[in-house]
């Protein structure tokens, strides 16, 4: 075997992997009315939310204040990390409990392809749907923040892209859980009602209780509060968990990691 070889063997061995992704990306994307709630979740409310808030400040300028400007950039953003979690739990269970629920998983594994990479390509194949739509959204925030400021201060290039990566980190993580639990439970509607109960309302209420103490490090709203960039924390906001940077990663790494090795053994050992 020649040096030369090498590189065209694990071509060869890579390359199959690529047209399970775009497949994967092609299957989510023909629901049309998921991708349309994953717009609905992300695009339509940052338009509507400065258009009408630039319609008051232009109709009533004393009244209202501008619609940019760093404090409505955090409330924006606020909103659109939680309905970005929302529309990501919803494509991660579509790309997780999807082929069962259709009846195509069995076929695919009769086709020889591993399991585990029938698994593994669920991954890039729902975040190349989710991500462009969470990035439109955090987009028009950010622009609209900027260009709307007037007299009021405006978000900063560093501020825009340490928001940027946390609310991609948030989308991604809740991506992750969906595709992680629905891929064990093998229910599209039973995951998603549990992990949206659990992310929106079970989580808020431990947090919130103050006699839990440190036992709330382990939440993963406590961590993603923690790794929130500090100009997008309004008054009274943030989390009252005390912990440390290095702790936050890793509980976000946690809770992406093991919902997503929970999936693989789920789907490597699952009956056809």
């Amino acid at each position: 075997m020649t040096a030369a070889t090498v590189p065209a063997q694990l071509t060869e061995r890579r390359a199959p992997a690529l047209p399970l992704v775009r497949a994967e990306l092609l299957k989510l994307r023909k629901r049309r009315g998921l991708v349309l709630l994953t717009a609905a979740l992300t695009v339509l409310p940052m338009l509507i939310g400065f258009s009408v808030t630039s319609i008051l400040h232009g109709t009533n300028p004393t009244d209202h204040p501008s619609a940019g400007g760093v404090d409505n950039y955090a409330g924006s953003l606020e909103l659109l990390a939680v309905l970005a979690a929302v529309a990501a739990v919803v494509v991660g269970v579509t790309a997780g409990a999807g082929d069962l629920g259709s009846g195509v998983f069995r076929t695919l594994v009769v086709t020889g392809r591993s399991r585990l990479q029938l698994f593994a390509v669920r991954i890039p194949g729902g975040l190349a749907l989710l991500l462009p739509f969470v990035a439109a959204g955090f987009a028009i925030s950010s622009a609209a923040s900027i260009a709307l400021a007037g007299s009021a201060p405006a978000p900063d290039l560093g501020l825009v892209v340490r928001a940027g990566a946390w609310t991609a980190l948030q989308a991604t993580v809740a991506f992750a859980l969906g595709l992680g639990v629905s891929s064990v439970l093998g229910s599209r509607g039973m995951s998603i009602g549990l992990l949206l109960g659990w992310l929106l309302a079970i989580e808020p209420v431990l947090l919130a209780i103050d006699v839990l103490g440190s036992l709330r490090i382990g939440l993963l709203a406590a961590a993603a509060s923690r790794l929130e960039p500090a100009a997008l924390i309004t008054d009274g906001g943030g989390s009252s968990v005390h912990m440390s940077l290095g702790a936050a990663a890793a509980v976000v790494t946690a809770w992406t990691v093991v919902p997503l090795l929970a999936g693989a053994w789920r789907t490597h050992t699952r009956d056809a």
